[in-house]
């Protein structure tokens, strides 16, 4: 298991990697997309905002940078998830699949609500990435 230095220095490197931030704000965005379409059993196009994943770090206990904007935490979930994607540690499906079940039982009527279940979502994925990058199952 690694210790919180070495967990707090891969988010650091994330949250500095814009390339591949942008790689996983699209990433995420599909991811949620799909899950959602899959739930309503119709197509939708989402953006999933930094707030969101501002608040899935939060909520994911692990030891964050200190100082950073809404964005840049952001950053760290979006790069986090596509590191894992490109490494093949997490597929667009498992990642869908996960989210999905966040979602059981909304009905989307409230704004705050759904918010709350995708940070969630988004939080249980960011754990068990980094669990996977840590201990060796995404290469590099």
């Amino acid at each position: 298991m690694a210790t919180e230095a070495l967990v707090r220095a891969r988010l650091q490197a994330f949250c500095d990697d814009r390339g591949l931030a942008q790689l996983g704000d699209s990433f995420v965005n599909l991811v949620y997309s799909l899950a959602k379409t899959r739930y309503l059993g119709t197509p939708v196009g989402e953006k999933v905002p930094d707030r969101v994943l501002s608040e899935a770090l939060g909520m994911s206990g692990l030891p964050a940078p200190a100082r950073l904007k809404c964005g840049e935490r952001g950053n760290i979930v979006e790069a986090a998830l596509a590191c894992a994607w490109t490494r093949g540690a997490l597929s667009i499906d498992e990642a869908a699949a996960a989210v999905q079940q966040s979602l059981s039982g909304m009905e989307f009527r409230s704004a705050a609500l759904e918010r709350e279940a995708a940070a969630r979502a988004f939080s249980g994925l960011l754990k068990s990435v980094m669990a996977k990058i840590q201990d060796g199952e995404a290469p590099g």
